[in-house]
């Protein structure tokens, strides 16, 4: 494999953990808010309204950002911590894969 296939495949990877790592982050700020069990039932809904969000209201990181951190309905204030939590969580998802990848290429050689 070429050096720029590699540093193609390196990113490309890197981008795929920071995705996991930020759905991950997400689930961790359910299990925060609701407890284990509440986590396992029921569907994402807006604290104010009630409303049960779409599958594209739960994009993390991305359905913040577009929304202004705000209910679509209703225009209640998404906590930050949301958003805090997926972006930790896509940093660490990306800062393992950064390793994993930095020790392949390393044992490589």
């Amino acid at each position: 494999m070429t050096g720029a296939a590699t540093a193609v495949l390196a990113v490309l990877l890197i981008v795929v953990g920071a995705l996991a790592g930020a759905a991950t982050g997400s689930f961790a700020g359910v299990v925060r808010s609701r407890g284990w069990r509440g986590a396992l039932r029921g569907r994402s809904h807006c604290r104010d309204c009630h409303r049960t969000l779409r599958w594209y209201e739960l994009v993390p990181i991305a359905s913040y950002a577009i929304q202004g951190g705000r209910c679509r309905a209703c225009r209640g204030v998404i906590g930050r911590e949301a958003l805090i939590m997926e972006v930790v969580g896509a940093a660490a998802g990306a800062v393992v894969v950064l390793a994993v990848v930095g020790l392949v290429l390393l044992v490589s050689g």
